[in-house]
């Protein structure tokens, strides 16, 4: 187990370093980010002070070593936008955005879950079909168009609920429901599938003849042999949730990380797009870890190498 996980870290080092070299690279193809900062009327002298402050005078290999060994130390520079220090930015940020998240993996989860198994207790009947066609709608259905019809019908037309901020239990209603739908359609169908395998199996078969309780057997004896598949997907998703909530953020005016993101990405603000993509993954590798590790302990039949 040592081994297995010493490995992995090892290759999440590796991964996080490959993707932040590559964004590296890639921010700077979107221009210059002075342009963005100084008048255009600028004076030369001024620019070109600007530019040795911020290290954009130097060649880009050389800025790529001078940030690796910052960043090294968990300095990432001071963005260019708001002056502040670009992963304390980041950072103070990430509450908003796990609060979302958070929010949005428990409707996922519950209602994902419950579709699910009544689904496989009920094969082929109206619930079934219901759940089924509720999933596919689900993984089908943008979340910008849901996050704007949602705005529509419940903050405008009824004026139930506020449409931006963050503030009151309220507030997180609209954008949590937005995002957690994908995910909520992708558990609903992977628990039912797993659902059905595991009902069909002799230990269940088992379990029945032997008079045991039918919400046992359904929730011990079936559901935890069959959540190997949906805890992988669950944590994908909810890596998913942390790092990808940009659009969500941003049509709900959301405080968190991925608006900052969508907003330093625009104002071509360096040090703030690489911070904010170190962390979030960091944030996915680290989650991934831990459910590799969570595997042992759900099924003693797994060994690691």
């Amino acid at each position: 187990m040592q081994k297995y996980i010493f490995k992995r870290i090892v290759q999440s080092v590796v991964t996080i370093f490959l993707i932040v070299v590559i964004v590296f690279f890639l921010v700077r193809l979107t221009g210059d980010p002075l342009a963005m900062i100084v008048p255009p009327d600028a004076e030369e002298a001024d620019v070109q002070i600007l530019k040795k402050k911020f290290g954009l005078d130097q060649p880009i290999l050389l800025q790529l070593l001078v940030f690796l060994k910052s960043a090294a130390r968990g300095d990432f520079g001071e963005s260019f936008k708001w002056q502040e220090p670009a992963l304390e930015l980041v950072l103070s940020r990430f509450p908003a955005t796990l609060e979302l998240a958070v929010s949005a993996m428990l409707i996922a989860t519950i209602f994902g879950l419950s579709i699910g198994i009544v689904s496989a207790l009920k094969q082929d009947s109206v619930y079934d079909r219901v759940g089924k066609t509720f999933s596919l709608l689900g993984q089908a259905t943008p979340s910008f168009w849901l996050g704007v019809m949602l705005m529509l019908f419940f903050g405008v037309k009824l004026d139930w609920l506020p449409v931006s901020g963050r503030g009151s239990l309220l507030h997180l209603i609209l954008p949590a429901t937005t995002i957690s739908l994908i995910s909520l359609a992708s558990i609903a169908r992977l628990t039912r599938s797993s659902m059905i395998d595991a009902l069909k199996s002799e230990y269940v078969v088992m379990a029945r003849i032997k008079g045991v309780p039918q919400h046992v057997v359904v929730l011990i004896h079936a559901l935890k042999n069959a959540s190997i598949p949906i805890l992988t997907l669950m944590s994908m998703q909810f890596s998913y949730l942390i790092a990808g909530t940009v659009v969500v953020e941003t049509i709900f005016s959301w405080p968190g990380t991925g608006r900052l993101a969508i907003q330093a990405l625009l104002a071509r603000d360096f040090p703030v797009v690489q911070a904010f993509v170190l962390f979030a993954s960091f944030i996915y590798t680290a989650v991934n870890l831990i459910v590799d590790v969570l595997y042992a302990l759900i099924d003693p039949r797994i060994r690691y190498q």
